[in-house]
């Protein structure tokens, strides 16, 4: 039975040290167990982790008991209910999607059925391109990218390759090394950079220009984005930064978006978000948020809701194995999404 029996918060502890909080969701046949990521909210103390765990317990839980888990929307617009705010600042965001994602899980294991499977049904066979996240300076995240996998491990050798043969961590440096990494996979390996400082358009634009990269998360105004899609040739530009400051959703301005769950809350609302892209023929990105556990639930929502690449962090080691696991449970069934600008 997928009847909801028991719902059970805790604090659980994440990458770099940060809190959140942790849910069990119980029913008479089903588990499932979800951490909440924490995105740009680093101040979150264990005690702010307790309050949560106290939603969970006191009123989340016991308002959810007897709901059939497998009603994934109805229980997620019942959070948004039991929230009574438009931007979950009442029980939290983290709150919401832990409580969500461990509702889905639940289910799943009801039906004995991997989560990627649960969330995307039958059909269900491809694989996002992971897009990892190798250094930082204070201009720029970078990242390696690989256009043609052939199997998820080859974005390991990559970023191997690419650290191997990088004498520094200039954008020149480090776009040469991927140039090299292609030469010696004989891959088409190149270089991803996030902004984390505002730069002048025509700066931006050279920098893209001149050096191998695939993937640009620039931050800035309209007129950038649309420069930038003017001015650029099969490169990813992602309108995060857009979406985020101003609800810009627009394929005009630009080409991928990164989507991180965290900053949604629930996980009808992430499945309505990658479809509401798809729709503007804007390419979804699922991707990690700053401060994580290890669980592996990322990479089936990635799988389960068709999105063609992944960010993850160097040393999200869990999720990347569970790609690899994904993959091998396909079998010949599975492919890996054609991921070009």
């Amino acid at each position: 039975m997928s009847v909801i029996e028991n719902v059970i918060g805790r604090v659980a502890v994440l990458r770099g040290g940060k809190y959140s909080v942790e849910v069990d969701v119980i029913t008479s046949s089903g588990f499932g167990r979800f951490a909440a990521p924490v995105d740009e909210n680093p101040a979150l103390y264990v005690a702010e982790a307790h309050r949560a765990v106290s939603e969970v317990d006191e009123i989340i839980g016991p308002e959810l008991i007897g709901f059939d888990a497998s009603d994934q929307e109805l229980i997620d617009s019942y959070l948004w209910e039991i929230d009574g705010t438009e931007d979950f600042s009442h029980i939290g965001a983290n709150t919401a999607l832990a409580v969500s994602v461990a509702v889905a899980k639940a289910a799943s294991s009801v039906k004995k059925m991997p989560l990627y499977s649960y969330l995307g049904g039958t059909f269900t066979t491809e694989l996002p391109v992971p897009i990892l996240e190798i250094a930082s300076t204070e201009t720029f995240t970078y990242y390696v990218t690989v256009r043609d996998l052939m199997e998820i491990t080859d974005i390991t050798d990559a970023v191997n390759s690419v650290l191997q043969n990088a004498q520094g961590l200039s954008i020149e440096e480090l776009s040469s090394a991927t140039e090299k990494a292609s030469e010696e996979l004989g891959l088409d390996v190149a270089l991803g950079i996030s902004q984390k400082k505002p730069l002048e358009t025509e700066e931006l634009l050279s920098i893209v220009e001149d050096n191998n990269i695939a993937y640009i998360k620039p931050i800035g105004d309209e007129e950038l984005f649309l420069e930038l899609i003017a001015g650029t040739h099969e490169v990813f530009i992602d309108g995060e930064h857009l979406f985020r400051e101003k609800g810009i959703l627009d394929r005009r301005y630009y080409n991928a978006l990164s989507i991180k769950p965290i900053n949604l809350g629930t996980l009808t609302d992430v499945y309505n978000l990658v479809n509401d892209a798809k729709s503007e023929r804007i390419t979804p990105i699922m991707s990690e948020a700053k401060y994580e556990s290890s669980d592996e639930a990322l990479a089936h929502i990635a799988v389960g809701l068709r999105c063609p690449a992944m960010v993850l962090w160097k040393d999200s080691i869990a999720k990347l194995n569970e790609l690899i696991r994904i993959a091998e449970d396909l079998g010949e069934r599975g492919r890996i999404i054609t991921f070009e600008g």
